[in-house]
């Protein structure tokens, strides 16, 4: 009898149990789902503030971030090693409002990660130093902070070659990001030699570029030169389609890199387009109308013809570059306006399986959304709606496939083995018993004086 009590009791224990743990599901559930679709939705890296090792920016509204030789407008961020060469930071907030802005440097290796060298070893001076030249925009409509830093400088000098990322960030915080820039610090320690020629591979005789190599490296000790060198060539300070190439044959004197299989090939693309906005009072050539009477003026520009299908044509241009301009003024760091541009495509439908971006330097160089032209059924065209200090500006179109990767110009643009490009090339070596990739040769080569 008693054990039949007890049973009953613990029956109707485990009942109760059983009914607290029902009624608490949805709960368990809905902290479960929330957790991993937290995790899905947004992962860490498109977090506002996730640092990229790349030409980013944080803010929308930070524009016109520029970093170059200082002095030499147009200029890739890329300096001597021990040379009295600087570079030059300059961008505008559009938020007029004193920021105490702050920059550090950190060394990285060949492929943009973070290298595992002592930052005492890379950097001599401040770890962080606070940006302290800035000056306020006069005649513009948009008012903004113009911000300008140069450096190494007499805080901060750079002790080894290699790859740099530079982080300007917010009160001395560097997870309150505003922007982040690629630069480079070279030596001379091994020579390198690039020509340009028609590739080899039939088909692409037409449409590419080939770009072969010979480094010499009778100056430099290497061990193991298959793995530790590393070679890198960029067109027009493009990072999206940079070629990566292995030694095609190595001696003590020389490493060549001349293939025949098209894998040191780039598109030849076509001339970059251009528009000239140096004035928001006159109508340059590219300008269809002038729009003064809204808060900021707007400017429309004549339709872009499509090139895919078109014969080469020769065109003045600066490969995807801007310089900012302002003939209404005098000072155009800081008198130069801001103003609306609209861009137009006439297409005859929307794109299938990928979209199409504005691109160049303007955009960093990369398939952002604010440069991503939307379609407009009604009048069958892209268009796309963009803010820009005045100046000139290169920018073409490209179709980026929706599976990502490098973007393909030619579907817009066409590509021709006559278009005039720009190369680097970039000679990277780690010592045996070093823990970081040193930059100790490069070449600049033009398509049309280097063949």
């Amino acid at each position: 009898m008693f054990t039949q009590r007890i049973f009953a009791q613990r029956k109707i224990a485990m009942h109760r149990f059983s009914k607290q743990i029902l009624q608490s599901l949805p709960i368990i559930y809905s902290i479960l789902f929330q957790t991993v679709f937290s995790q899905t939705e947004t992962p860490e890296y498109y977090r506002e503030n996730f640092l990229r090792y790349e030409d980013h920016i944080y803010r929308d509204e930070i524009k016109t971030v520029i970093l170059q030789q200082e002095g030499t407008d147009g200029t890739i961020p890329l300096i001597e090693l021990g040379s009295q060469a600087r570079l030059q930071l300059q961008f505008d907030d559009l938020i007029p409002e004193q920021r105490q802005l702050y920059y550090s440097i950190e060394h990285c290796n060949a492929d943009w990660t973070p290298s595992n060298v002592m930052k005492s070893r890379a950097i001599q001076g401040l770890q962080q130093d606070l940006i302290q030249n800035y000056r306020y925009s006069f005649n513009t409509r948009q008012q903004y902070l113009h911000y300008n830093l140069v450096f190494p400088n007499d805080n901060m000098k750079i002790l080894i070659s290699g790859n740099y990322l530079l982080k300007v960030y917010e009160d001395g915080d560097p997870e309150n990001l505003v922007l982040t820039r690629r630069f480079m610090v070279y030596t001379t320690d091994a020579k390198v030699a690039a020509r340009i020629k028609r590739p080899s591979t039939m088909e692409l005789r037409d449409t590419h570029q080939e770009i072969d190599v010979l480094v010499d490296v009778s100056g430099v000790q290497i061990t193991n030169a298959p793995a530790a060198v590393k070679l890198v060539i960029r067109q027009n300070n493009r990072w999206d389609n940079a070629i990566w190439l292995k030694p095609f044959s190595i001696n003590n004197q020389s490493i060549t890199y001349d293939y025949d299989d098209g894998r040191n090939c780039f598109p030849g693309g076509n001339e970059y387009r251009w528009v000239d906005i140096r004035s928001l009072r006159m109508q340059s050539d590219r300008v269809k109308n002038i729009i003064r009477d809204s808060t900021l003026v707007v400017i429309d520009l004549l339709n872009d013809p499509v090139r895919a299908f078109t014969n080469y044509r020769s065109l003045p241009e600066a490969n995807g570059k801007f310089f900012i301009r302002n003939q209404d003024g005098s000072e155009p760091e800081v008198d130069a306006d801001y103003t609306w541009v609209n861009f137009s495509l006439p297409f005859e439908a929307p794109t299938v399986n990928g979209n199409l971006f504005l691109f160049g330097s303007f955009s960093d160089w990369q398939f952002l959304k604010s440069y991503k032209p939307r379609y407009d059924f009604q009048n069958k065209a892209y268009t796309g709606h963009i803010l820009l200090k005045q100046g000139i500006y290169n920018y073409s179109y490209i179709f980026q496939p929706s599976k990502g990767g490098s973007g393909d110009e030619s579907y817009i643009e066409g590509s021709f083995f006559n278009t005039e490009n720009d190369y680097q090339i970039l000679f990277y070596n780690r010592q045996y018993t070093e823990v970081y990739d040193e930059l100790i040769g490069i070449s600049q080569v033009n398509s049309i004086r280097n063949q």
